[in-house]
């Protein structure tokens, strides 16, 4: 990985790094456990599950549960709270703040924009739409489009094979040890989103920045680029 490289792609990951999903992904998920007559589980004890993806932290907070589910019937669940998060809580993930323009300041720089995601495909595209950022994106790699998901680097090396940019002129954004652990297998730069999802401060490196807020991530590769370029015409 060249660290002095100037960026020619950066790639996104979406739970906790676009979105603030979890507080609806947990309602869903505790709105089909009360309803099948299960105790609702804290949202604090399914963060780390949704980094691998919607089915895991329901999964999650199965396994949580004081008794023994009956597994048809915890598949039965998982289906029910897929069909009621895309129909009633998908919608209600906001965007993280001033996510969007700092989308709209590296379009500026023709930057080539990804997402690479553990999450589906179908409520993936549902959500960029929906917040009106779908367009922004070049190529978007869900769950299942690879052979194995994050934290494999399958992922995110057919996001830059389908962009046509080297891992050296790449960064991949995230908020977990499984984006983390793809950017470095990928040898792909990694910024940490300290807003998301990760467990312990760990498990966000190695990282060649930390941000919590996008106007310091918008700043930070505005330098960058900034100072790369100066070098290269000195």
């Amino acid at each position: 990985m060249n660290t002095n490289a100037q960026f020619r792609a950066i790639i996104f990951d979406v739970d906790g790094t676009l979105f603030d999903t979890l507080p609806s992904l947990s309602a869903a998920a505790n709105s089909v456990l009360v309803q099948a007559g299960l105790r609702e589980v804290a949202t604090p004890l399914l963060r780390a599950a949704l980094n691998e993806g919607l089915r895991p932290m329901f999964r999650q907070s199965i396994a949580l549960q004081t008794s023994p589910v009956e597994p048809g019937l915890a598949r039965q669940l998982e289906e029910e709270y897929l069909d009621q998060y895309m129909q009633r809580w998908l919608p209600a993930a906001p965007l993280f703040d001033h996510l969007h323009e700092a989308l709209l300041a590296l379009k500026a720089l023709d930057m080539k924009l990804g997402i690479c995601t553990n999450r589906d495909r179908a409520s993936t595209d549902v959500l960029l739409t929906q917040a009106g950022i779908a367009d922004l994106f070049d190529i978007v790699v869900g769950m299942g489009d690879a052979p194995r998901p994050k934290p494999a680097a399958d992922p995110l090396l057919m996001v830059l094979e389908r962009m046509g940019v080297p891992a050296g002129a790449a960064l991949l954004v995230g908020d977990s040890y499984m984006d983390a652990s793809c950017a470095r297998l990928s040898q792909v730069g990694f910024a940490a989103h300290l807003g998301g999802y990760a467990v312990h401060p760990g498990d966000l490196l190695p990282h060649m920045t930390s941000f919590s807020d996008y106007n310091e991530f918008t700043s930070w590769v505005l330098g960058r680029q900034s100072a790369n370029k100066e070098a290269c015409h000195a």
